[in-house]
């Protein structure tokens, strides 16, 4: 039997951003696609600790590259390190060659360059969706 592609009302995602109002949007632009589940951090350091305090792994981490107290390298690099079964959605304003190779080096499964809209996030998060064997 094949793995089924949850249904989007099913995924769990936690948004990481220092901004307010990327975050806001983020989660907006998620509850128009019928995500219901969805945890919102202002930065890796608390991300983290939401992270040690949800008993079920989330589907999706969508998370900024640039932010202060822990980047979103650091934050991920501490993800894989603790073996999260998320797929990893990096939203970034460094969106040339160099910092794309390095961020797929890292573990990202996709990335989004900053500015972005509502209708690329959905593609971005459908994509994911589709990976996550249930």
């Amino acid at each position: 039997m094949a793995p089924r592609t949850p249904n989007l009302t099913e995924l769990s995602i936690l948004v990481v951003d220092d901004e307010s109002i990327i975050r806001n949007m983020v989660e907006h632009a998620l509850k128009a696609i019928s995500i219901r589940s969805i945890v919102l951090a202002p930065d890796g350091i608390k991300a983290l600790r939401v992270l040690e305090n949800t008993p079920e792994p989330f589907d999706i981490i969508i998370c900024d590259w640039m932010m202060p107290n822990m980047d979103g390298m650091e934050f991920l690099r501490q993800v894989k390190g603790r073996g999260e079964p998320a797929k990893f959605l990096m939203l970034t304003g460094k969106a040339t060659r160099e910092a794309v190779s390095e961020a797929i080096s890292a573990g990202i499964d996709s990335y989004i360059a900053k500015p972005f809209t509502a209708a690329e996030l959905h593609k971005k998060v459908k994509f994911l969706a589709k990976r996550i064997a249930r």
